[in-house]
């Protein structure tokens, strides 16, 4: 489960980081680019994918730290001789 959990941060942490450097690309965190959103709505849908790929890698990230504490949970548990789980 170690080696799962490391994976699953490892991978969302990328795709986290790929969707920030496109979203820096695509102007996604400027203030122009939502309020002209009403006007330019069919161009700019096009542009949220890198908030897609966001998303992803911020579930990836987040269920693989839940591993990660669920594993230290246990492996401290064992070690201490309690029952936590």
């Amino acid at each position: 489960m170690l080696i799962l959990a490391l994976g699953l941060s490892f991978a969302g942490f990328a795709l986290l980081r790929v969707a920030l450097r496109q979203g820096h690309r695509d102007a996604l965190f400027s203030a122009t680019f939502w309020v002209t959103f009403p006007q330019f709505a069919r161009y700019r849908l096009k542009r949220l994918g890198p908030a897609a790929v966001g998303l992803a890698g911020v579930i990836l990230l987040i269920w693989g730290l839940i591993l990660l504490f669920q594993w230290v949970i246990a492996y401290y548990a064992a070690r201490l001789g309690h029952t936590l789980t």
